[in-house]
């Protein structure tokens, strides 16, 4: 999940699924139901120490949403610093989990916390009109990106089927896929991350960050093996990695 659509404003996930606290009081603050309310840093705070210079006296505070953060952070066995982060630059802010994310929404305003549950109940139930708000919003550029790869997917599955019928099994799914980036980027997911400062993660398709050309390019090569691995009943792990390959190698020679 990319993104949702709150109060008309787009609120960005990142590559982990964290949710940006800093667009949902962003989309607070432009309907006018933050007023008064913390930024999501302050909101999150640890609880810190102060010495009074008048008394002398010592007062620990932190932000209203800092022990749920470390709730969720203790049932869910890991670091608060896991599930909730902040990043700089452009584009950045304070992201979270998104039971944090919820519970933020609901110290913000009642109203913006029962249109991200809505929201949010849409995107896990996979409504797909959803996706289709989002795509209206999106920008030519993205609009086109998306088509493609959608078109990818429908690639994709169709392969994995294929290959499931004809004995590929475990990893060579895996297999089967980095032999379809050699034939057409001559290198693995691996070496292709490497190589072009992309970060490397198991369970993060390579295709989110493709361009529409690398799309279009790799879901022919799809298309075409599993049309010849059905038209010459290949079969097995090694045998239909080989032809994922030799497929993508096929395209690739004609996109040149």
């Amino acid at each position: 999940m990319d993104s949702l659509t709150v109060a008309s404003k787009v609120i960005r996930c990142d590559d982990s699924g964290l949710v940006s606290l800093t667009d949902l009081y962003a989309a607070a603050d432009a309907a006018g139901m933050a007023q008064g309310k913390m930024e999501p840093k302050k909101w999150a705070q640890a609880p810190h120490a102060k010495t009074s210079s008048a008394s002398g006296r010592i007062s620990v505070s932190g932000g209203p949403g800092r022990q749920f953060i470390d709730f969720v952070a203790e049932n869910l066995k890991v670091n608060a610093a896991d599930i909730l982060k902040a990043t700089r630059g452009k584009g950045g802010g304070t992201y979270a989990h998104w039971q944090i994310a919820l519970a933020y929404a609901k110290y913000l305003s009642p109203q913006l916390h029962m249109q991200v549950n809505e929201v949010y109940a849409r995107a896990k139930s996979g409504d797909v009109t959803l996706a289709d708000e989002i795509a209206d919003k999106a920008s030519p550029e993205q609009q086109t990106w998306l088509a493609k790869r959608m078109n990818s997917k429908v690639a994709r599955s169709k392969l994995t089927t294929t290959l499931a019928i004809h004995g590929v099994v475990g990893r060579g799914f895996g297999d089967c896929t980095n032999a379809t980036y050699k034939g057409l980027f001559n290198g693995t997911k691996k070496q292709i991350c490497a190589a072009t400062g992309v970060e490397y993660k198991k369970g993060k398709s390579l295709r989110d960050v493709m361009s529409v050309e690398d799309l279009i390019a790799t879901s022919m090569a799809e298309v075409v093996a599993a049309k010849q691995i059905d038209k010459f009943n290949v079969r097995g792990n090694s045998a239909c990695a080989d032809e994922c390959e030799r497929s993508a190698r096929k395209v690739a020679g004609l996109l040149q």
